[in-house]
């Protein structure tokens, strides 16, 4: 009898199980979004700070024209007489005159128009100033929004494990007989689990970045933790970030949909190790390591870990930075 009343809680395990990957696959592309966004935000102020600079330096250079164009000005107005008669009595013909005077005038217009230069270069960095600012008020809002979005989605999640704690609970009263090993099933389900036992793979000769597969295959067994790029936890692209960076000295960035284009495209048949690979649109990404096999960091709840890259039905593409 209550191996039969049991069966419909069962059900109801399985569906609960399923909204929760639902809404961890719903967190992971948040996260993704979010640090996409912070990406952007992070690049359009580098972008205001080196606009910045360049405007201090145009404003230097027209404070040094206006003054050397003034100084100028003002010997030529204290000596034209002077200067005026130079011209008439060193001219050997009235031709040559002519081409001093013609002269003279060049040289006032010269350092003018080197002015007005300068004004003009500072009113195009004066304008990208506007635009990146709009840019970046854009962006921060941007970025606000994901947040919110991966709050809401965290809210979601915790729902859903709620419930599906709840329903847990219902089938441990209900089946006594299996208290124990249901206790130790629920036990393992809320802490870390233990990985599969992993056949490192050799690296071929030729690999292109033979230390990310070595640091990956070190980072086996820590945490999913979102937003985190190591050293003792991390999300997907965090994890990926940290391997290359210390791996192969190559800073890339933290963000899924950014790493899409950190690389050159690679086909399925040219995969090598330490490829990156991006799932669910590259809503997910992960580290080819040879074999048909990847590492990466799934989900909230679980570990780094290495996983078939034939079982997985998502698979979207490769780059090799």
């Amino acid at each position: 009898m209550g191996f039969v009343s049991a069966q419909p809680s069962g059900d109801r395990l399985t569906q609960a199980q399923r909204e929760v990957e639902r809404q961890r696959e719903r967190l992971e592309d948040a996260v993704e979004r979010y640090n996409y966004a912070c990406h952007k935000l992070e690049q359009t102020r580098g972008e205001m700070a080196e606009n910045e600079a360049e405007i201090a330096q145009a404003e230097a250079e027209l404070a040094s024209n206006k003054t050397r164009l003034n100084g100028r000005v003002r010997a030529m107005y204290m000596a034209r007489h002077n200067e005026f008669l130079d011209v008439v009595v060193n001219a050997g013909s009235f031709d040559e005159f002519l081409v001093g005077l013609d002269l003279a005038k060049k040289v006032g217009r010269k350092d003018a128009e080197m002015v007005r230069g300068v004004k003009e270069a500072k009113a195009r960095l004066e304008s990208a100033r506007q635009t990146l600012a709009q840019r970046e008020a854009e962006q921060a809002a941007a970025r606000k929004e994901m947040a919110e979005s991966k709050a809401a989605v965290e809210r979601d999640l915790a729902g859903a494990e709620g419930i599906a704690a709840n329903v847990e609970a219902e089938i441990r009263q209900a089946m006594a007989a299996r208290a124990a090993q249901a206790a130790t099933s629920t036990g393992s389900r809320r802490s870390y689990p233990t990985p599969d036992p992993v056949v490192r793979r050799a690296v071929p000769p030729g690999t292109p970045h033979p230390g990310v597969v070595d640091v990956a295959y070190a980072q086996l067994g820590k945490p999913y933790v979102w937003g985190a790029s190591g050293p003792n936890s991390f999300d997907c692209s965090g994890l990926v970030k940290y391997c290359y960076r210390v791996g192969a000295g190559i800073n890339i960035s933290h963000s899924s949909y950014a790493q899409a284009y950190c690389g050159t495209p690679v086909s399925v048949s040219e995969l090598a190790p330490g490829d990156i690979l991006g799932f669910r649109g590259w809503g997910h990404v992960g580290l080819y390591v040879g074999g048909g096999e990847y590492i990466h960091a799934p989900q909230s709840g679980d570990v780094v870990r290495v996983a078939s890259l034939a079982a997985r039905r998502n698979y979207c593409g490769a780059v090799r930075p």
